[in-house]
């Protein structure tokens, strides 16, 4: 939290990515329209609408503000953190030290920390794509066959979340790991 999300509204935004980020939600907002992104008015189709969503619900949570536009990126490295430790990690009571480890690593590369703390659609893509490939590999190793029918669904839906946030890639790459 000190790292990640206190310093999120320290600084001014980015030019062009966490400008074009902000506004293209508070359009959202603006007009009403969750559909059809605009970006100063025009039809702006260049990602899908979750990220643009994300950021139009922390700005009416907590204002158009830096804090707000950059927030779902820290929560998206957060959920990536929960899913090596809690689906990869954490699957004995002897594998506790080594998942801490494995999400503490993971918290501090470099790449993580600019996709956690800059509003860019990377964070919360890479997050849904972390989740699913987490929630494949529990369904893979998982016995009860009740049990891995729902990891496998979970990955369907994190890969439609990933689809959601950047395009084909959300189900593209997954494919391509398993």
């Amino acid at each position: 939290l000190l790292i990640y999300v206190m310093p999120l509204g320290l600084r001014p935004l980015f030019t062009p990515d966490e400008t074009r980020y902000a506004e293209i939600p508070r359009e959202m907002r603006a007009s009403g329209d969750w559909v059809v992104p605009r970006f100063n008015g025009l039809l702006y189709f260049e990602k899908p609408v979750l990220g643009y969503w994300l950021n139009a619900i922390a700005q009416d949570l907590f204002g158009e503000t830096a804090f707000a536009v950059r927030l779902p990126s820290a929560l998206a490295a957060g959920l990536s953190v929960l899913s090596i430790l809690l689906l990869m990690g954490r699957r004995r009571k002897e594998d506790s030290d080594a998942a801490l480890i494995a999400a503490g690593l993971f918290l501090v590369c470099p790449l993580v920390f600019i996709c956690g703390t800059y509003a860019v659609l990377d964070g919360p893509f890479s997050a849904f794509f972390t989740l699913a490939m987490a929630l494949f590999f529990r369904g893979s190793v998982e016995e009860s066959p009740v049990r891995k029918r729902w990891f496998y669904a979970g990955f369907g839906v994190a890969s439609g979340l990933a689809f959601l946030t950047k395009g084909l890639l959300g189900f593209a790459l997954p494919v391509l790991v398993i």
